[in-house]
Order: structure tokens, then sequence, then C-alpha cells
């Protein structure tokens, strides 16, 4: 690990470089002048803190669809008769932006443009989310919170992953981990109000809510990122150099297969639960007790993001084994939805499944951190994988609810397990070429 720590150091600029950057290029400080101590210091720390603001806003809210999936199907939109499949695309153009943007905004990233990117996400977020509130027909929600509140969380999805790794090397995992936790608690608190506010306040007042939570957390994001200044070098939007690594092509390809399942249950276990009657009365539906289920997986999420990258850390032997023991989990999870036969179950389910999904999220940056030598493309390496996995996230979920309409529910179930079960296996493969390289 020492060694690897050197080699890093070596390799690239110094992770602390927002810090010291402009007193250097003023004082004419060689490269090899000291550098604050990584892994530790409040101002390390501040940086988690503000990509778990980032997480909280953009996974966190994307984790949430669930819950708006529930109430457009059976009430906003119940009047258009959407299918699902419909619906679902919403959430899903949400994600496939946030995640497809990364072929632009990895390389402004490394090109020293992150205040930009910071900025700019942040408008659009909390523009999209007022703009959502007056929405009543499907075409304005997949402008507003498809659309807008999508290309704002992309600008933003590099930075969560990125920052970290600039300021921790050994504890890099729990770093991630850490700020993650934003993630799987933004998808807690966001069903929450959700669920508490749209009997008391409406559609629009509720959505509004989210939108002043939106601004104060990206605000304090802010204000305490430190992040890299302008390098002034131009940056290609592809690194020609990594489609030649074939551990990293195997680890896109196998997040790509991953994403293709992953989301399913969070888009379709709260209306597995209302359309198969497990509720004991129409009104605990209305009243918004399935949005429970979203929160459940989202609240599993935040254990998974810390235990896993522990024991990984604890045992040695690197993260990618860890990795496909979480992919298998999951599909063995996915599948088990077809065992649900009353609510319980489908808590049961949902929670195991959102701690996998928290421990997968926590563990991928790790993964890519690991797979890049050269730490100067790091925002480049991650925007050419987000730009893959957006197509899968595009249509991952939509042929779930295809396959739902045509097949019923256990032929969700049964794609998301398969899915995710492939996956795994890819980073198995990535792993053992990994080894003998």
């Amino acid at each position: 690990m020492r060694d690897q720590m050197t080699d890093q150091s070596s390799s690239s600029p110094s992770p602390p470089a927002a810090v010291d950057a402009r007193a250097d290029e003023k004082a004419g400080e060689s490269p090899a002048a000291p550098q604050p101590v990584l892994d530790s210091g409040v101002t390390a720390w501040l940086q988690v803190l503000g990509a778990f603001c980032i997480y909280f806003n953009t996974w966190g809210l994307i984790a949430s669809f669930g819950s708006f999936q529930t109430y457009y199907e059976t009430d906003l939109l119940a009047a258009a008769r959407h299918s699902a499949f419909a619906v679902s695309t919403v959430g899903s153009l949400q994600s496939f932006v946030l995640v497809f943007l990364g072929f632009l905004t990895g390389p402004l990233y490394d090109a020293g443009y992150a205040r930009h990117l910071l900025t700019a996400g942040s408008v659009l977020i909390v523009g999209g989310t007022l703009a959502q509130s007056f929405c009543s027909a499907l075409w304005q929600l997949l402008l507003a919170q498809g659309l807008c509140v999508g290309v704002g969380c992309g600008c933003l999805a590099v930075l969560s992953v990125a920052i970290p790794s600039r300021w921790f090397t050994t504890r890099l995992p729990i770093a991630n981990g850490v700020a993650g936790i934003g993630s799987g608690l933004g998808g807690v608190i966001f069903p929450i109000m959700i669920r508490n506010l749209l009997g008391q306040i409406g559609f629009g007042w509720t959505v509004r809510t989210i939108a002043l939570v939106n601004l104060v957390l990206l605000g304090l994001a802010s204000a305490v990122l430190r992040l890299p200044a302008s390098s002034g070098r131009r940056r290609r939007l592809i690194d020609t150099a990594s489609l030649r690594d074939w551990p990293y092509v195997l680890f896109v390809l196998a997040c790509f297969a991953v994403f293709l399942g992953l989301y399913t249950p969070f888009f379709y276990a709260p209306t597995l639960a209302v359309k198969s009657g497990f509720y004991a009365s129409s009104s605990s539906v209305q009243g918004g007790e399935s949005y429970y289920i979203v929160m459940a997986m989202n609240l599993a999420s935040i254990p998974g993001r810390i235990l896993p990258p522990l024991l990984a850390q604890k045992l040695g032997g690197g993260i990618l084994p860890v990795m496909v023991a979480t992919a298998a989990a999951l599909g063995a999870c996915a599948l088990g939805f077809i065992g649900c036969r009353g609510l319980v179950s489908v808590y049961v389910v949902a929670c195991f499944y959102g701690f996998f999904t928290g421990s997968f999220f926590a563990l991928q940056p790790t993964c890519f951190v690991s797979l890049t030598a050269d730490k100067s493309v790091m925002g480049t390496r991650f925007g050419m994988a987000f730009t893959v996995l957006s197509v899968a996230l595009l249509f991952g979920s939509p042929i779930s609810g295809a396959l739902q309409g045509k097949y019923g529910y256990n032929a969700s179930w049964i794609w998301a397990g398969v899915a995710l079960f492939v996956g795994g296996s890819i980073i198995y493969g990535a792993r053992a070429m990994r080894t003998r390289s």
C-alpha cells in the first residue's frame, strides 16, 4: 500500500492542489514542495461533506423517483392513463442525462472548470425542481424533472466521485462510503417529505419544499469545497489509452450490465405492493404508505455504504472481489421479489436490496480509482464510463416496465436479476485480467 501511495503521488498532481495551486504559481515553488498530509484534517473531511451534499441532491433525488412514479400513476397523471413504461421514462431520462453528460463534465473537471460545473448544476437542479412543481402533464415532467434536473445532476456527478480521490488514499473507500451516505439519506428524506406533505400542502408546494432543501445543501457544498483551479490545458473528450486498458474496459461493461437492472426495484417495488393488494385498505395506499418501501431501501443502503468498504479494507485483497459478491447478492435479492407474498416480505427483500445497492455505489468509485494509474485523467475516465452507463440507465427501467406490462411483475425481477448476475460475472473477469497484468 505504501508503494501504491508513492506511485500515485509521483504520477499525478497532489490531491490538495486546489489549496496550493495559485500560491505555487505566484511563488514559483517546485513540484516537490511539501504538501498537506492526506487522509486526515478538517479540510479533507469538509470535502467529504461537500460530496455528501452533492450525492444527496443528485443520486438521492433520483433514488426517490419511485415515490413520484407511484403518485404520478395513481393521482397526478391517472386521468391520462399512461402506462408504467411511459411514466418511468421521466425517471429514466433523469438518470440517463445525469450519467451521459460525463463525457463532457469529466474533461471539464480535469481542465479545472469544477467551480463552473458546481454553479451551473446547482442552478439547474433548483430551477428544474421549481418548474416541476407547476407540471400537470407527462411532457412537462419530462422537460422539467427529466431533462432540466437531469442536466443539473449531470454537471455535479463527476464532482461527487472525483473530489474525495484528491484528498484520500488509504482511507478512500471509507471517504467514498461516507460521502455516498448522502445518496441513501436523500433517498430516505425525500420520500418522507413526499409522503407527509402531499396530503397537507399538495403536489406543487411539496416539490417547492424539495427545491428549498436543494438550495440550502448545494449552497453548503459550494461554500466548503476546494475545487481544482484551471490548468489552462485542453482535455480530450476520450482518453484513447483507456480503451486499451482491458480491466478498465471490462469493469465499465460490468457496470453497464448492473445498471440495466439496478433501479428496477426502486421504480416498481412500491407499485408491486399497491397493485398486488398487500395493503389492508385503499386509504393506506392513498395516504402514501407505499412510499415507505423506497424509504426503507434507501435507509438500508446507509450501512451498506460503510460496512463492505470497511470489510474490504480490513481483509485486504482489493475492492474488486467485494464488488463481485455485491453484484451477486443484488441479483439474488432482485429474484427474491418473485417470492414476495405479502407486505412484510416486500419490505424484507427491499431492505436487503437497498443494503447491497449502497455497497455497490460506495465501492464503484474506488474501483475506478484503483484501475487508473494516471490520476490526471481521472475525470475523463469517469466521464467516459458514465457516458456508457447512461445508455443502461435510459433503457433498463423502461424495459422492465414493458416486460411487466406484458408478462407481469415476475418478468421485471427476472430481467433485473439476470442483468445483475451478468454484471458480477464480468467484474470477476476484470479482476482476473488485472491479476494477470
